[in-house]
C-alpha cells in the first residue's frame, strides 16, 4: 500500500508542476496562483493520506468510526484551504482548487493513461479480480427471490 500511495503522490506532484506551466502560458507569472495551486496540492496529498489510513484502518479493525472521522476532517481542510485563499485574492482560490484536483488528474493519469498504454503490464488495481470470473459474471448474483 505504501508503494501505491507513493506512486500516486508523486504523479500528483507532477500534474502539479504541469498545472504550473500551464499557467504560466494562460496566465502569466502570478505569484498568488503559484502559492494557492501549492496549498491546494498540499491539501489535497494530506486528504489522500487520511484517506488511505482510514480505509487501511477499516480494513484491519473493521470500525466505521475512522473512516467517518477522517472524512470529516478532509472536508475541513479543504474548506479551511479554500477559504483562506479565496481570501487571499480570487487567482489564489483557483490555484488552490487547481491543486485539489491534481491527485486526482495523477491517479487518471498514472491508472488511466501510464498503466494502459505506455507500460504495457496489468494494472495493479485489478489484481484482485486476475482469478475470479464472478465478478464479472452477473449470473451469479441472480436472485429468484428478488423478483420485482
Amino acid at each position: 500500500m505504501t508503494k501505491f500511495r507513493n506512486e500516486i503522490i508523486l504523479y500528483s506532484l507532477i500534474m502539479a508542476a504541469v498545472a504550473e506551466v500551464v499557467s504560466l502560458i494562460v496566465i502569466g507569472p502570478n505569484i498568488t496562483f503559484v502559492l494557492g495551486l501549492l496549498i491546494g496540492t498540499a491539501v489535497a496529498i494530506v486528504g489522500f493520506i487520511i484517506l488511505v489510513k482510514t480505509g487501511q484502518m477499516l480494513m484491519d479493525d473493521k470500525k466505521k468510526k475512522p473512516v467517518v472521522l477522517g472524512y470529516v476532517l478532509r472536508i475541513f481542510l479543504y474548506g479551511i484551504s479554500f477559504l483562506f485563499c479565496i481570501k487571499l485574492s480570487l487567482p489564489c482560490g483557483f490555484g488552490c482548487g487547481c491543486g485539489f484536483i491534481t491527485v486526482h488528474a495523477g491517479i487518471l493519469f498514472l491508472y488511466g493513461i501510464v498503466y494502459r498504454f505506455i507500460r504495457k503490464k496489468e494494472n495493479p488495481l485489478n489484481d484482485w479480480i486476475a482469478g475470479t470470473k464472478e465478478w464479472n459474471d452477473l449470473s451469479v448474483y441472480d436472485d429468484e427471490e428478488d423478483d420485482w
